[in-house]
């Protein structure tokens, strides 16, 4: 993917009642990250929030929810995703694996 937010909507046809929301997804613990550099320690983070980007989007194909979220941003070297969706996709997210948390992201 690229380095801007990506549509997982594949039509023109995009719902109107979008909120942004934020999820945090499951990371290395601080102990297994304890022996790496801080380079490497970014660099498996960043790792990790893509491999949980990727298997979220899959898991949105797979759960029918690609009418509803509109955009899942970039993976950082942080545990968090901005997701633009409908209210009811927001709460299918927090049943994906890995996610940990899904909070309103104030604008």
């Amino acid at each position: 993917m690229t380095n801007t937010v990506s549509p997982s909507h594949p039509s023109n046809h995009f719902p109107t009642d979008l909120v942004s929301v934020l999820l945090e997804v499951e990371r290395p613990s601080s102990a297994e990250l304890a022996s790496y550099s801080r380079g490497e320690r970014y660099r498996r983070l960043r790792a990790n929030a893509e491999a949980h980007r990727a298997e979220l989007e899959h898991w949105i194909d797979r759960h029918n929810l690609s009418d509803e979220v509109l955009a899942v941003s970039p993976a950082t070297g942080f545990n968090l995703l901005f997701v633009q969706c409908t209210p009811h996709a927001a709460q299918e997210l927090a049943k994906a694996p890995g996610v940990v948390d899904v909070m309103a992201a104030n604008e």
